[in-house]
């Protein structure tokens, strides 16, 4: 890090990252790494190397950080002339590729999603922040002015624990052997993923969920098929969504309000991946 205390003016990418908790150091340096090698795909002006990113402030407690783009010239470390749009072009190249993964069916608009390698690194930037409750993201486009060194928020975007957590299982999802290319316009098939369906458990057993093989789980999704089918449940960084989905609820009485993958053959469907739950509705 160098010192650039004196340097409060120019424009930077402010990064809130808030799990809520305390973050395992490993994880936050890979959180980090990624987010750099992401920059460095995407900023190479002809040919040339790209300004590096410099930390310019740090608080701890939910971490947040500032960062500039910074060339040395002279032996000192100054802000290249098109800084704003380094900033501005980058903060928002963050912003559209998770909110690609995490937007609700209801947007009105869908983004094209990025490549696979955006698409991984997104995922490792985010990981400190998954499977915990209230976590937050905040991604700011900053600027400091030179008259007063007062700072102004020309554009900034959040992300919430339920975005977030979506936006993992999405990239997971996407990544998987059998998914199309992330350079397609749709990162999977409308027909395999269902966003916020009832689901009525027909049969439960006491086992947590399976991702695979043999269930005892089947279930009933009315906008579907009205026939009972095998159910199974994500796993990834949430250990258990059965457990999270039937924790205050009788699964044999309650309504869930699910995403899914549908399981098909020849466009019948066969079964239901459970990818994330919404809530549950519990019954009389």
């Amino acid at each position: 890090m160098v010192d650039l205390e004196s340097r409060r003016e120019g424009d930077r990418i402010v990064v809130l990252l808030d799990p809520g908790q305390p973050i395992e150091l490993g994880d936050l340096s890979e959180s980090f790494s990624a987010l750099a090698r992401m920059y460095g795909r995407h900023y190479r002006p002809h040919g040339e190397t790209a300004p590096k990113l410099y930390v310019t402030k740090l608080e701890t407690g939910s971490i947040l950080m500032e960062i500039a783009p910074y060339v040395q010239m002279l032996g000192q470390a100054v802000q290249p002339i098109d800084a704003v749009v380094i900033v501005a072009d980058f903060t928002n190249r963050i912003w559209r590729g998770i909110k690609a993964f995490s937007g609700s069916p209801s947007d009105p608009v869908r983004l094209e999603p990025p490549s696979e390698d955006d698409a991984r690194d997104i995922r490792e930037f985010v990981k400190p922040l998954l499977g915990k409750k209230g976590a937050e993201l905040g991604i700011k486009h900053a600027r400091y002015r030179k008259t007063d060194g007062e700072k102004e928020t020309v554009v900034e975007y959040d992300f919430d624990e339920t975005e977030l957590n979506r936006a993992a299982i999405n990239i997971d999802a996407a990544l998987s052997d059998d998914a199309p290319l992330l350079d397609a316009p749709n990162v999977t098939p409308d027909h395999q993923i269902k966003r916020e369906v009832m689901l009525f458990m027909d049969q439960a057993n006491r086992s947590p969920g399976k991702e695979k093989g043999r269930t005892g789980d089947k279930g009933v999704i009315p906008s579907i098929s009205d026939k009972p089918l095998p159910v199974w449940f994500r796993r990834s960084f949430v250990t258990d969504l059965k457990g999270q989905m039937t924790k205050d609820a009788n699964p044999m009485t309650s309504t869930f309000v699910v995403d899914v993958q549908v399981q098909s053959v020849a466009g019948e469907p066969k079964g239901y991946i459970v990818i994330a739950v919404h809530d549950a509705i519990p019954g009389e």
